[in-house]
């Protein structure tokens, strides 16, 4: 009663309006109003259909904000995201993952890797910090920088340099691009096309 902390072990659950947490134990700071959730834990966002599963899960009800630490998985929709760590932002919609980021979205046939990637639902946006790496319609491995991807549009671009290799074992290297992958169309600054790519860069065509 003095710290005002509510402690739960098996089989706990706990209903916030449209958000339900499911886990092995539970900690619940009445002051702060922050609930910690640990084993097997699932939380729900039944309004904007997202699922979170983690081996933790930290609930900051004041500030919406739901952070998971240690083998997150998420599934919005189509989309199904794994990392280390996510903070999600319940009111603007918004997670960010951290740590061994691969994002994947079955239906439309792509994978992203990263370290940090942000995934701006409302917007169906996606963006990453440092290098990325994307797997496109099990045609062309792409690697750059500060990626953005408009999910509704199948457009990704970056003002970094960047290169693709097609399954056809063709090298494409640039800068300051934007893919639009639905018309198999690449626009983008000094391109270098190599046919073969276990030539030599000193045998690469420049366009």
């Amino acid at each position: 009663k003095n710290d005002e902390k509510i402690l739960s072990k098996g089989n706990s659950k706990a209903t916030y309006e449209d958000i339900i947490i499911n886990a092995d134990e539970f900690e619940y700071d009445k002051i702060l109003n922050v609930l910690i959730a640990k084993g097997n834990v699932r939380a729900e966002d039944t309004i904007k259909n997202l699922n979170i599963n983690s081996n933790t899960i930290i609930y900051k009800k004041n500030d919406e904000k739901i952070l998971s630490k240690g083998n997150s998985k998420a599934t919005y929709e189509d989309i199904i995201i794994n990392a280390d760590e996510f903070e999600y932002n319940h009111n603007l919609n918004i997670l960010n993952a951290k740590g061994k980021v691969k994002i994947e979205d079955v239906v439309k046939n792509y994978i992203i890797n990263g370290n940090s990637i942000t995934y701006e639902k409302n917007l169906e946006k996606i963006f990453s910090k440092g290098l990325t790496k994307a797997k496109i319609d099990s045609k062309y491995d792409l690697e750059s920088s500060e990626l953005i991807f408009l999910k509704n549009k199948l457009e990704i671009s970056s003002k970094e340099e960047a290169k693709i290799l097609t399954n056809d074992n063709t090298l494409y290297q640039f800068e300051k691009f934007v893919f639009y992958i639905n018309k198999k169309l690449l626009k983008a600054s000094n391109v270098y096309i190599n046919e073969n790519a276990s030539l030599s860069s000193d045998k690469t065509d420049h366009l």
